[in-house]
């Protein structure tokens, strides 16, 4: 009975952490998407768009995790949507400063290429999110989409996030080109990763560095200094 009620606690407890983790994402890009977006420099307003994007679908993914829904792959959908579209928005700032029409072709590319991604994880391979005994939530997407998300994020995150820190001066630079780098990373270990252990680790490194970053870039005057 001992054994059973530690095993209950130890549940409820990781069902909070993965609440507090999610709750924390979208806090976290909710202020630095509004922080960015208040900027005149395009390349950090887009950025600014993008990870906005991506708080709207951990928003809607969090949802799903407090709620447990009978259909939960509704709500995974509606999450996926917006954090295509992130990718579109990162695209575009990662673009800014590539001359006209070669922004436009490859916007339109890219665009493109979001929809088929979309339809594919939907209809062709769609995912098999769910819950483990020890309360971590899995997204579970196919291996193709998989395969289609880590390459999607490293030609559209990893750009912006250097035209992004490109902005700023030492050490902002750095801490922005690092944290999200680490950031992606971690969102990689989290699509296609399921060891419990794993994904706690990630978790806690993806809160920090998110903590960091938010906080640096809310209370941090002077990394705002030259920029505009």
């Amino acid at each position: 009975k001992v054994s059973f009620y530690r095993i209950k606690i130890t549940i409820l407890i990781m069902n909070l952490l993965v609440v507090s983790f999610f709750l924390h994402n979208v806090l976290a890009t909710l202020v630095l998407g509004v922080k960015f977006r208040s900027r005149s420099d395009s390349v950090i307003k887009n950025f600014g768009s993008a990870i906005i994007l991506n708080s709207v679908a951990f928003g809607i993914w969090s949802v799903a995790v407090l709620m447990m829904p009978q259909d939960l792959e509704l709500f995974i959908t509606i999450g996926t949507l917006f954090f295509i579209a992130s990718l579109i928005t990162f695209l575009s700032a990662g673009l800014q400063n590539s001359n006209e029409s070669n922004r436009k072709m490859l916007l339109l590319a890219g665009s493109v290429a979001a929809v088929i991604i979309f339809f594919m994880r939907t209809f062709i391979y769609p995912s098999q999110p769910g819950f483990s005994p020890e309360g971590l939530f899995f997204f579970n997407p196919h291996p193709i989409v998989q395969i289609i998300y880590i390459f999607a994020l490293a030609l559209t995150a990893l750009p912006a996030i250097d035209a992004l820190a490109s902005k700023f001066t030492h050490p902002y630079s750095s801490l922005l080109r690092y944290g999200f780098i680490a950031e992606v990373m971690g969102g990689i270990i989290l699509i296609t990763n399921v060891d419990t252990l794993v994904l706690y680790i990630a978790g806690w490194i993806m809160g920090f560095v998110y903590f960091v970053l938010w906080t640096s870039m809310l209370f941090g005057k002077k990394a705002w200094v030259g920029v505009n």
